[in-house]
């Protein structure tokens, strides 16, 4: 007699926040105190500790299960295929939505003084004794005088660790992008330009945004994001675990549209690489490596009913499977 192998809602549940503890403790800012509730989380439920199993089973297949979370494989319970496969941390909804396509490095780029390749993170000390990490496909110039010490960031992301300034009367430590300044306050931060807008996210200390035009100045403190356009800084948020995990090397995703997750690995890829616009609404949560977006789109296919179609070898789209 066949067996009803459709989850529970309550198996859904525990895979989806099994997704969530993967993608915060192999993110860059986990802590001591996360791995202790992951604890918590764990002991409290079967339905828990059997969600986490998928993810420790398809996180061995894939190498991307994080050294200081393994744990003996536990044993599988009943739920379905479809569980097992979501057992990643990809968790699915529905909706409408977009085709995005590839990124071209434009002329500016190429001038800039300093360009990351695509798919290339690029540490950089600065003469100051700061530091600068550049994300995938970005382009800063480097201008440090008597005055000021000052980024200009063309494209891309950057995420900048400042020094005590060696010099006698300490300078300004500015960003700028073309929507306006970013003053550092003794801090690490992230700048990152988003088509009209920057955003700006405070690890450390605290940094001060300023618009070209329009709205004044808004100081941002440690643990606060905001993004601003030249005349308007939207209201700050909270840093979460997706705001800068470019750094540690992954892309963090909870409950991001694929949609927009194509496009962030698309940054990461040479070619192009877009999504149907009948399944970029479906709602993921996981960690994808940056160094190996085949192995990030190895998992959506796994996970969710779409699979790859490579064009002419070198743009790939994910559709309806």
């Amino acid at each position: 007699m066949p067996t009803d192998t459709t989850p529970s809602a309550r198996d859904l549940r525990a895979v989806k926040e099994a997704a969530t503890w993967y993608a915060r403790l192999n993110s860059e800012a986990a802590t001591a105190n996360d791995r202790n509730a992951w604890n918590h989380w764990l002991a409290s439920d079967a339905a828990h500790r059997a969600a986490w199993g998928k993810v420790e089973q398809v996180c061995r297949q894939m190498g991307r299960l994080p050294g200081s979370i393994a744990r003996p494989a536990l044993a599988p319970d009943k739920a379905s295929r479809r569980a097992v496969l979501r057992g990643f941390g990809l968790v699915a909804g529905a909706g409408a939505a977009s085709w995005l396509g590839w990124r071209t490095l434009t002329l500016e780029s190429w001038t800039a003084d300093y360009r990351s390749a695509v798919g290339e993170r690029r540490n950089m000390q600065l003469a100051d004794g700061s530091s600068m990490l550049m994300d995938t496909d970005t382009a800063v110039d480097v201008s440090f005088d008597e005055q000021a010490r000052i980024l200009d960031l063309r494209s891309g992301a950057i995420l900048v660790s400042t020094h005590p300034d060696p010099a006698a009367t300490p300078r300004p430590f500015l960003v700028r992008t073309r929507q306006g300044t970013a003053t550092a306050l003794g801090t690490r931060f992230m700048v990152k330009t988003e088509g009209g807008w920057t955003r700006v996210a405070v690890l450390e200390k605290s940094v001060r945004i300023e618009p070209v035009q329009g709205q004044g100045a808004v100081v941002l403190q440690a643990g606060q994001q905001a993004r601003f356009s030249r005349d308007t800084v939207e209201p700050a948020k909270p840093n979460d675990i997706t705001t800068a995990s470019w750094t540690s090397g992954n892309l963090v995703a909870l409950d991001m549209p694929l949609g927009q997750l194509a496009a962030e690995l698309g940054r990461y890829r040479r070619g192009g690489l877009g999504c149907d616009a009948d399944v970029a609404q479906l709602l993921v949560s996981g960690s994808f490596p940056l160094d190996n977006t085949d192995q990030g789109l190895a998992a959506l296919t796994q996970g969710f009913p779409v699979k790859t179609e490579r064009v002419l070898g070198y743009w790939t789209r994910l559709v309806a499977r």
